[in-house]
């Protein structure tokens, strides 16, 4: 089978880290699996990594300094993509992912041209998450005629795979046969699991051993609203003295972000980098509670990852999104958070004071939030391969 991503490791970047975790557990049950990529820093254009086979190509450099020089290095991957492809063998399946976005256009031409079925593994859906990001004009003639190819290139896919239910209904949306559409959730890392505060290591390098802990982990970007949770911590600030609100990540918001907590005098909010992958399972642990946020608007075009993460951890997360979200339903039906749709600093403020107050509250919510996803990386894997085994039959049947 072949796989096409922008990143994969050791690329940073969620998309590639998951890919490369479905990646390595087909090769473990069978499967002959290579993965085209971008460009990595010091990484070979040809290589094998945990028994995946790796082909990189060359691209011009990746920036989120310009939209512009974006899109460019965008470009320039989809015909490296489809030259590196044609220099291997015929796969008998082809998995697109969203990065870049419209990869799967690429993967469409591809699969009439080896006559194989193709499925895409939708991550974000594009062009709508430009559009409400103000990336590009809503419903302008770009934002059109972008959704016209997808669109026919999606009808090209045997299966579409989303992350999240909301996202199915979007892709449905689109006039997709739902009875083609395949719902499989992402995945926290196997190795972040619950450490008891006692044994925390992140907590005592960072002097919070007494604190109520309230983290943000992950990217500060334009999809995530904090408006609301500076102002509840300053409303903190006063009512629960000991409470520290982290945020653990980089982004385009992330100075922003600081700028104002100074103008504000927030010293109960601090701020830290992206923690190595290795002691991730510290990092998350060291909350507890955590915060999870999403733009209204982009309900079913994105499903934040970072909530997964959260869960494996043990420890309940606060959603400040869309109450149609895969996250928020996450929450409601397995009691393990809270969701706010649209929180004042005042609603968000009172709410974490109730959770401070309850430990008890907090610990059970904990242990059913780990139940989530116990297992879930293989429960992926296994569904994955359902589908993968679905697509080859019929396409074979078909021909035959």
């Amino acid at each position: 089978m072949l796989f096409t991503n922008r990143v994969y490791p050791p690329n940073t970047g969620a998309t590639g880290a998951i890919l490369a975790e479905l990646a390595e557990r087909l090769v473990t049950r069978g499967w002959n699996v290579t993965v085209v990529a971008g460009p990595a820093e010091d990484a070979p254009s040809s290589t094998y990594r945990n028994g995946v086979r790796v082909e990189r190509v060359s691209a011009l450099r990746f920036t989120r300094a310009s939209t512009w020089r974006r899109g460019l290095a965008y470009a320039s991957l989809y015909p490296a993509f489809w030259a590196r492809a044609l220099r291997l063998p015929r796969p008998d399946v082809i998995v697109s992912k969203t990065d870049p976005p419209l990869q799967l256009v690429v993967s469409a031409l591809l699969s009439r041209m080896w006559n194989v079925p193709a499925v895409h593994w939708a991550q974000d859906v594009y062009p709508e998450v430009a559009e409400e990001l103000g990336v590009i004009p809503k419903n302008g003639w770009l934002a059109g005629g972008l959704r016209r190819v997808s669109t026919a290139a999606l009808h090209q896919h045997a299966r579409v795979v989303t992350v999240g239910r909301c996202m199915q209904q979007r892709i449905v949306a689109r006039g997709y046969p739902e009875q083609r559409t395949r719902v499989i959730p992402n995945w926290p890392p196997e190795l972040v699991r619950p450490v008891p505060h006692d044994e925390n290591t992140f907590r005592t390098e960072h002097g919070l051993e007494d604190a109520f802990v309230v983290m943000y982990s992950g990217n500060m970007g334009l999809a995530h609203p904090f408006d609301a949770v500076l102002k509840a911590a300053t409303y903190l600030h006063d009512t629960v003295p000991h409470a520290v609100l982290a945020l653990v990540g980089e982004g385009p918001r992330k100075a922003e972000l600081q700028a104002r907590a100074r103008e504000r005098g927030l010293d109960n909010v601090r701020f830290f980098p992206y923690q190595p992958f290795e002691t991730l399972a510290h990092s998350l642990s060291a909350a507890d509670v955590h915060l999870v946020t999403m733009q209204p608007e982009l309900e079913g075009l994105v499903v934040p990852s970072k909530l997964y993460g959260v869960l494996a951890a043990g420890r309940p997360a606060l959603f400040l999104g869309p109450a149609g979200s895969e996250a928020a339903r996450v929450l409601r039906e397995h009691a393990c958070g809270t969701v706010l749709p649209q929180p004042t600093g005042r609603d968000l403020a009172c709410e974490l004071e109730t959770w401070q107050a309850d430990a008890e509250r907090r610990v059970a919510a904990g242990r059913r939030a780990r139940t989530v996803v116990t297992n879930a990386a293989n429960r992926a894997a296994s569904a994955f391969e359902r589908t993968l085994h679905t697509c080859i039959r019929s396409r074979t049947s078909a021909v035959a």
